[in-house]
């Protein structure tokens, strides 16, 4: 066990419930390595979504976490609730529709890296305030919205900053990650931009990579990108760079919480896996009160969950539960 793991059980404290809400769909990957969707002729069902898999991450560490989405009232968004279910989270908030099918990805990628990508949208982009038991949302303490596709169309990109508001006044605490995704974006790249700023400024804490932080900025260089950053002086921000380890920015503190190396297999979902076991360790403790390196110690903790994603292909079946990180 890791000097970090060790050191990441803590008393005195309920354990308080997390709410991910966004996209849950089916990702289909082709089998077949550097063929494009045209030529594929196999492809392997995977459940997909950004705030699914990070309610599975917390899941499968011991945490509570709940999951709000849309689904097809279909075979897929069955297979989706089992899966959710399976992994350990609550799906009373995940609502089935009858009138639209459950959204669908199909990916491949190219010997250059890049994805070859098409993207049915379905009942995901449907969820409406109404759809919702309020009630039941205002009573979880901790809130993280980091949906790849909830911004993209109405009603789902209302309904998304509705809550964050309603939550926002109530107190709780919000989590955001951008989740950028250049194939849903690349026409319009500064209403991205301009539908992020409102929960940027509501988050306690943002998580974002590198490629996120210079696009959000408009800044021309890294360093003009983390300056940027000292607006948010009252947030704890955590720039992932992948193999380069995450850059912690809080209050004027900044440090870099180097990565722990591993065989990477596959990165898909690794970024999921790092909040979840940011929200995970908040969870237990009093999230608003933290000393710098305590929030160091999160992070690292983080980086080793995101690492161990990596050294598997897919993203909730790559997540390990926490006593299987202690091996």
């Amino acid at each position: 066990m890791t000097k970090f793991m060790k050191s990441h059980h803590f008393g005195g404290i309920d354990m308080k419930q997390i709410l991910c809400i966004g996209e849950l769909l089916i990702d289909f990957f082709t089998t077949q390595t550097e063929q494009s969707i045209i030529e594929a002729t196999t492809f392997e069902k995977q459940a997909g979504g950004a705030p699914a898999n990070v309610a599975a991450a917390i899941a499968k560490l011991g945490g509570q976490a709940y999951f709000c989405g849309k689904v097809g009232d279909d075979a897929f968004g069955h297979f989706l609730k089992q899966t959710l279910e399976h992994a350990g989270v609550h799906t009373d908030q995940l609502i089935f529709d009858s009138t639209a099918p459950t959204t669908l990805a199909f990916v491949s990628r190219q010997a250059s890296g890049e994805r070859d990508f098409i993207f049915n949208r379905g009942a995901d982009e449907l969820l409406c305030i109404e759809d919702l038991n309020l009630q039941h949302l205002m009573s979880i303490n901790m809130i993280h919205f980091g949906s790849a596709t909830a911004l993209l169309s109405e009603p789902f990109s209302r309904t998304y900053e509705q809550l964050m508001q309603t939550l926002l006044l109530q107190n709780h605490f919000i989590s955001f990650d951008p989740n950028y995704r250049a194939d849903l974006w690349k026409h319009d790249t500064e209403q991205f931009i301009q539908k992020c700023e409102p929960f940027l400024e509501a988050a306690h804490f943002i998580k974002m990579s590198d490629e996120e932080l210079m696009l959000l900025s408009r800044a021309e260089s890294f360093e003009q990108a983390i300056e940027w950053l000292s607006q948010f002086s009252d947030k704890t921000i955590a720039i992932t760079q992948g193999a380069d380890g995450t850059v912690l920015v809080q209050n004027g503190k900044i440090t870099t919480v180097p990565p722990n190396r591993v065989n990477c297999i596959d990165s898909t979902g690794a970024g999921d896996a790092f909040v979840g076991a940011v929200l995970y360790e908040l969870s237990k403790r009093d999230e608003t009160n933290l000393f710098f390196n305590e929030w160091v110690n999160i992070i690292e903790f983080a980086n080793f969950v995101a690492s161990k994603v990596c050294e598997k292909v897919g993203a909730i079946d790559a997540l390990l539960a926490l006593e299987d990180l202690q091996q």
